[in-house]
């Protein structure tokens, strides 16, 4: 089976396909393709003084999704060929998952990782109603595909929102560049102080050069996943997304050739990251 890799879909979806029928067309004519998850998500420095946290949710979730019974294959099949309202249910949870172990690759900075979930979510639901087993071969594959395009347009969307706020905010400030700013109080004292924008910004070219620093850096594409390569595989084995059954810290120290004591420190510091609400937003 030839492989397209999730990079490519990225470019793909964010410039082509942000309308449903579209992406179906496109999908028909790449059923014969398989979507490959690559390591192009290098992971970012985490800060050291993360304090916000979700407290339990992420690992409560991530836990029951772990432990949840499913349905076999053979039956998700049936149910796929004639899906009634309750076989989709069953259909979904079977395959939760595999949105959660997805929305590993989508836990950039600014974006809230129970977020990526929920739309993945959306995305796998739009993959059962969609699905037509004569012109799209494996369901799992396709709702891979599903699954990362809901996320990857609820990113670009944020992404385009936190710019827009940016541009918006520079944009005031060339307006007012050189204007007093004064306090909305008129009592009059002797150490007030009266600030120009030009204190704050001092030249119009250090406004435009931070609009051009926005443009560059708050960007689909330039956004670091904040979970690393081996953060992400530590966690697919510890909660089996992917895989034939749960896997110890110890076991997995053992496939991934880790030192001892680094399962461990990956694993929790994964778990950080996943349990902060929204991650910081640096320029």
């Amino acid at each position: 089976m030839q492989i397209l890799s999730v990079k490519e879909l990225e470019k793909e979806i964010i410039g082509n396909y942000k309308d449903d029928d579209d992406f179906r067309e496109f999908l028909d004519e790449n059923s014969g393709k398989e979507l490959k998850f690559d390591s192009h998500h290098t992971g970012s420095k985490e800060p050291e003084d993360i304090n916000e946290f979700a407290e339990e949710t992420v690992i409560d979730y991530l836990e029951e999704l772990s432990n949840m019974e499913v349905i076999s294959d053979y039956e998700e099949d049936n149910y796929l060929k004639d899906i009634r309202e309750s076989d989709k249910e069953k259909i979904i949870v079977k395959n939760l998952n595999e949105v959660a172990s997805i929305a590993f690759n989508y836990v950039k900075i600014g974006i809230g990782y129970m977020d990526i979930v929920q739309e993945g979510t959306v995305g796998l639901i739009k993959a059962i109603d969609y699905f037509d087993s004569d012109k799209n071969g494996d369901f799992k594959n396709y709702s891979k595909y599903w699954i990362a395009r809901e996320i990857i347009l609820y990113i670009e969307n944020k992404v385009e929102d936190i710019r827009n706020e940016f541009k918006n905010f520079f944009r005031r400030k060339k307006d007012n560049f050189g204007k007093m700013h004064e306090h909305d109080h008129r009592e009059e004292y002797h150490d007030e102080v009266h600030l120009k924008e030009e204190d704050l910004l001092p030249t119009l070219e250090a406004i435009e050069k931070k609009e051009k620093m926005v443009e560059k850096k708050i960007d689909f594409f330039t956004l670091e996943n904040r979970l690393g390569e081996k953060q992400i595989e530590v966690l697919n084995y510890y909660f089996g997304f992917g895989k034939d059954k749960r896997y110890s810290i110890f076991e997995i120290e053992d496939i991934l050739k880790l030192e001892n004591g680094q399962g461990e420190e990956l694993f929790q510091s994964a778990l950080l990251i996943l349990s902060t609400v929204e991650g910081k937003m640096f320029l």
